[in-house]
């Protein structure tokens, strides 16, 4: 099988350098000369490419090249696939270079390749420890393992591979970010396989700042595929929504619930209610808990709660700068869907 492994980097020299080191360290599997990568830069102005031209004096197969069209990951990817269908590559492994992979990340992706039937295939992804906003957003990476019918349903666009037959049904949107997000819905119905063994350790943003610029770009993209796609608002923002409102919720019951209901009626529903919100609680607290120390390159024990704490801040994020993007990006559908096209028909995808 001709693999491509394709790392998508802007501004990151340093990431990237230990990203091409562990992939040049693979075992059981050579550079060069059983898998090849392609390093699409958006545009990088710290020393990226001298980065990567460093690595292609030693592997020739390491090729560096700037996106055609700026301003986002989703047209980068498009390019990519391009770029692998031209060079009769039948798998692409997609990455990027905050991530560190396993000394047998490639050959085990491989391997399940070769004992399943699917056309996608996710990852096992690790979460480095790298300051305290990892130990908030450690599940974030790790959503596959958290939800069973998410793994089914999406594979991570950081630690993913491709059949590059799949792109006959789909290729990604030109958006600036959430783009493998709408990949995975364009292409549902499409088995998609999990492959325990292919482990990749990425990185959280590490200051509040960058975690801020992070969920503000994450929720741009949705919006964007949502209004690309005919959506009013993006597929996850009523779950998040309910989410973060739950606490207030129960808190309003209590606070109202004796002016509606009477004698054991209002005893016996709140203790429905109560019972039901801890079982939630301790439920998700068990599977963030198990998650961390699997997923987790650093596991203290209770970490749940920080990770509980962690997906209440990522609620709010989505919730905020989904509706201040909505209102915001709403009259530049047309702009969004001309973009989308453009970049479509430029690489051969839209006739």
């Amino acid at each position: 099988m001709k693999v491509l492994v394709v790392i998508l980097n802007k501004d990151n020299a340093e990431g990237l350098k230990e990203t091409l080191s562990s992939l040049a360290q693979q075992v059981n599997l050579t550079l060069c000369k059983d898998f090849d990568v392609l390093i699409m830069d958006g545009l990088s102005k710290d020393g990226s490419e001298a980065v990567a031209e460093d690595f292609r004096r030693r592997y020739e197969c390491i090729k560096f090249k700037k996106q055609v069209f700026p301003g986002g990951v989703g047209a980068a990817r498009v390019e990519a696939v391009k770029y692998a269908l031209e060079n009769g590559y039948e798998a692409v492994i997609w990455g990027d270079s905050e991530n560190t992979y396993s000394k047998d990340y490639v050959s085990k992706f491989i391997a399940c390749v070769d004992s399943n039937d699917c056309l996608i295939f996710s990852g096992c992804s690790k979460v480095k420890h790298e300051s305290i906003w990892s130990r908030f957003f450690y599940w974030y990476h790790a959503y596959h393992h958290l939800f069973s019918y998410v793994r089914r349903k999406h594979a991570p666009g950081n630690n993913k591979l491709v059949l590059t037959k799949a792109y006959e049904i789909a290729v990604y949107p030109a958006i600036s970010r959430s783009d493998d997000f709408f990949f995975s819905l364009s292409v549902n119905g499409s088995k998609i396989c999990h492959c325990p063994d292919a482990v990749v350790y990425i990185s959280v943003p590490k200051t509040f700042r960058d975690v801020v610029a992070w969920q503000r770009n994450r929720v741009k993209g949705l919006v964007e595929g949502s209004l690309l796609n005919g959506r009013s608002m993006p597929p996850d923002f009523i779950p998040w929504f309910l989410f973060l409102l739950s606490p207030l919720f129960l808190l309003l019951y209590h606070l109202t619930s004796p002016y509606v209901l009477i004698g054991p009626f209002l005893q016996l529903f709140t203790w429905f209610i109560d019972s039901t919100a801890v079982l939630l609680t301790l439920g998700m607290l068990v599977k963030l808990e198990i998650l961390a120390k699997n997923n987790y390159e650093r596991y203290k024990p209770l970490q749940s709660l920080l990770g509980l704490a962690g997906m209440f801040l990522h609620a709010f994020f989505t919730t905020y700068y989904t509706l201040k993007y909505v209102k915001l990006l709403r009259s530049r559908k047309d702009e969004i869907v001309l973009k989308d096209r453009k970049v479509k028909e430029y690489f051969g995808f839209l006739k």
